[in-house]
């Protein structure tokens, strides 16, 4: 029962944080590339303009023209964001996996 709590505790912890990095991102982008973040947020496909922008926002920072920038700023906070998505996803496991071992030695 308590496993099940902290599983929904962390799911949430997550995704309120992994939301708080992309709108730094976002707005890092807006205020320092206009003209970028306009074309990445045009919404052809009507889709939605957040998920449309998130998804090319990670290409673009993957393999588009942020990804060639020089920006400190926009650097850091993608490598905060993906070192806390790494960071996260091990806590995720470790007490995922210590639930596993505890219910099993109590069998």
């Amino acid at each position: 029962m308590y496993m099940g709590l902290v599983i929904t505790t962390l799911m949430v912890l997550f995704v309120y944080f992994r939301a708080k990095h992309v709108n730094e991102i976002k707005a890092h982008v807006a205020e320092t590339y206009p003209e970028l973040f306009a074309r990445l947020s045009k919404d052809k496909m009507k889709i939605g303009v957040n998920n449309l922008f998130m998804i090319s926002l990670e290409e673009s920072l993957k393999f588009g023209e942020l990804s060639k920038t020089q920006d400190k700023r926009l650097h850091l906070l993608t490598k905060r964001m993906r070192d806390f998505d790494t960071r996260f996803m091990a806590i995720s496991v470790i007490v995922i996996f210590g639930y596993i071992f505890s219910s099993l030695t109590s069998i």
